[in-house]
């Protein structure tokens, strides 16, 4: 049992230290240059670090909400907020990835700040509707937005695998099942459901546009189905309010 908790945590600061800006010290520190084999383990748990991602969007959205009760910009407001603290948070690797990706794409310079500030638009209006008629179904949205979105990156990986990588699935399905089971507590099962369907299709579209462009640097493909699942989640919240 304790060789099993240290190789988890061996992999979830892994995870971390490569998804976010945390750099975990002592014992489960990363080493500075991690094996392939490592490195694919820590995938798994790419979600869980989705957690912590999520749990600072809820918090900033839910301070600065309340401080701007009874503000009709408030929920706008608490969207720009919570989506500057997770691009602090993850040094904005995923928004970088969908701007390198629109830039190499485009025939001209040019596409990239024009795809990211859509993809920034999107992500506040939709949380801002979400938090102006459901408080608690936006802070689970959010939660669970961030943590699905990364499960999207384990499924691109699947997908990509030989060996079809499915102990990787399972892991990262497993650290999704208590942010899904807090948005259907909180807005019911369609709730649930609407965001998972809209979200899978957003997903299946940018994996779809990822390989359509063989010439894009593979390196990006997964930011952008991340970004994009993330916003096809929030949609699909949004429209089952």
């Amino acid at each position: 049992m304790r060789d099993t908790l240290n190789l988890f945590a061996r992999h979830f600061t892994l995870a971390l230290h490569t998804s976010t800006r945390v750099r975990p010290n002592g014992a489960f520190a990363p080493p500075a240059a991690p094996e392939s084999e490592l490195l694919r383990a820590s995938t798994a748990h790419v979600p869980g670090a989705g957690w912590l991602v999520g749990i600072v969007a809820c918090l900033v959205f839910a301070i600065v909400s309340l401080a701007l009760r009874g503000n009709g910009y408030g929920p706008l407001a608490a969207a720009i907020a919570c989506t500057m603290a997770t691009v602090a948070l993850t040094g904005a690797l995923h928004e970088t990835a969908l701007f390198r990706f629109a830039e190499s794409t485009a025939p001209a310079a040019g596409h990239g700040p024009l795809a990211l500030l859509m993809v920034l638009a999107a992500k506040f209006a939709l949380l801002a509707a979400l938090g102006s008629t459901f408080e608690a179904g936006v802070i689970t949205a959010l939660f669970a937005g961030h943590v699905v979105s990364r499960f999207a990156l384990v499924v691109t990986d699947w997908a990509a695998s030989t060996d079809g990588a499915t102990r990787s699935l399972r892991i990262a399905a497993l650290w999704c099942l208590v942010p899904l089971a807090l948005m259907a507590l909180a807005g019911g099962v369609a709730f649930l459901l609407a965001a998972l369907l809209v979200g899978g299709l957003a997903c299946f579209a940018a994996l779809r546009l990822c390989r359509a462009r063989p010439d894009a640097p593979a390196g990006e493909r997964p930011g952008v189905v991340q970004q994009v699942t993330e916003i096809g989640f929030y949609l699909g919240a949004a429209i089952a309010t």
